[in-house]
Order: structure tokens, then sequence, then C-alpha cells
């Protein structure tokens, strides 16, 4: 797969300097700002009976965006662009009935947990561009493609819970907190949908927003086995960008 992205990635850049004319060049920006949101289960999961917090860290991303005007207006483009970017969060809950995985054996979590989900990414994106009011405004929308640089995916059990295998409960071990890691069950790979807008205060420096939702699940089969979820990163996204004219 990564051998088919470098292929697409080439041919892409190929495309836009081809076309590049001294009266219509590529424009390029840069944006850097920070990511918010979460890697959620859609819908809701029933287990989950109360959320106590959600916090979300501090998740930098930088852009770099290539855009190729066409047509007369020059209004209409195609953009592409390289993102290296981290997606991270946490979050409180009491649930019930949690699938988990206790030394081989399926058994069911009622209590507390705390979820931290923390993952970096280095992406392209491919999107339709539209400029309005003199170029103050660019609109787009297109695709994104990320490759998975490295997770942390851990989820704390609160030892007072209680564990069942469907006939009896016990407490999972009183006192503690234990740690169940997932880090592995990430997915290398992950395809999304991105749309977003730069507003520009000066003729060079605006300000971007940019709401990106992943397509394909972040967590691979073997957490879908236990679970019965699949994860989807829900983030949005705010910075400064910089028009190179």
């Amino acid at each position: 797969m990564k051998k088919y992205l470098i292929v697409l990635i080439l041919l892409f850049i190929t495309n836009i300097f081809g076309q590049e004319k001294k009266s219509n060049p590529v424009k390029w920006r840069v944006s850097m700002g920070l990511n918010f949101g979460a890697t959620t289960p859609l819908p809701k999961p029933s287990e989950v009976t109360k959320i106590y917090a959600w916090y979300p860290k501090v998740n930098p991303s930088f852009n770099v965006m290539a855009i190729q005007k066409f047509g007369k207006s020059k209004k209409n483009g195609v953009a592409f662009g390289f993102t290296l970017e981290r997606k991270s969060f946490s979050t409180t809950t009491s649930v019930n009935k949690l699938p988990i995985n206790v030394e081989g054996e399926k058994l069911f979590f009622s209590g507390n947990q705390n979820t931290t989900f923390d993952s970096r990414y280095l992406g392209v994106l491919m999107a339709y561009t539209r400029s309005f009011h003199n170029n103050k405004i660019d609109l787009y929308s297109g695709f994104f493609m990320n490759l998975l640089l490295g997770a942390d995916f851990i989820i704390k059990l609160d030892g007072d819970g209680k564990v069942s295998d469907g006939t009896e409960s016990s407490a999972l071990n009183a006192g503690t907190m234990v740690k169940r890691i997932f880090s592995d069950q990430v997915n290398p790979m992950e395809l999304g949908y991105t749309i977003g807008s730069d507003f520009f205060i000066t003729k060079n420096i605006g300000v971007t927003l940019r709401f990106n939702i992943g397509l394909t699940n972040t967590n691979n089969e073997e957490f879908y086995k236990l679970t019965k979820h699949n994860l989807h990163n829900l983030y949005a996204y705010t910075g400064i960008c910089y028009k190179f004219e």
C-alpha cells in the first residue's frame, strides 16, 4: 500500500508542476495549529453509562500545501499537501458489561475506566478548492490518507469494578488500576474526508479551520472481535496559515 501511495504522490506532483505557467503558477501555503477531537466509536456504545470527563490534549499539526488554480477566473483549483500531525485525547467513563480479555478468557467489566489514545501520523491531502471575495476566503473539500508513525492506546480499569463471566461476579483487582494496552491494535493507515477554509486577514496571513473525519477504522480486526466496536478519528483543526505569492 505504501508503494501505491508514493506513486500517487509522484504522479500528482508531476501533474501540478507540468501545468505550471508564468501566468498561473502553483501557490504554496503552510499552516501550523492544533487538533481537537476524539478517537471514538460511532454511535456511543451501549456499555457506556456515563461520561465523567473528556480531555483533549495538545495536538500540534503542520501542513504544507500546493494549490494550482485553473480556468479564466482562477477561482477553482486543486490542492495537494503533506501533513504531520498528532491526534490524542483521554476520557473517563462508567461502563456496564464491557468485554475484556483476562488471561485469555472473555469476561465482562462493570465500573469506571479511563481511555487514553495518542497517535502520530504523516499524511497526504488532495482537495478541490474554490476562492471567494477576491481570494480572501478559500474553501476546500477532499480526502486524506494517513500513515501511522506511532500510537499509544491504553485503557485503565478501576480494580474495584466487577467482572463477570455471565453467571458470577467479583472485584477485578480491588484497590488498584488494571492497565490494558491496545497500541498494537491500531491500523497502520487511515483514509478520511476533510472540509475546511482559509480566511485571510492580510494578503498573506490567514486563519485555517478544518474538520477531518476518519472514514476507515482506527482499530484493527482483533480489537473489534473483542469489543464489537470500531473507532474513528474525529478531529477539528485550527491554526495560522501563510500564503506565498
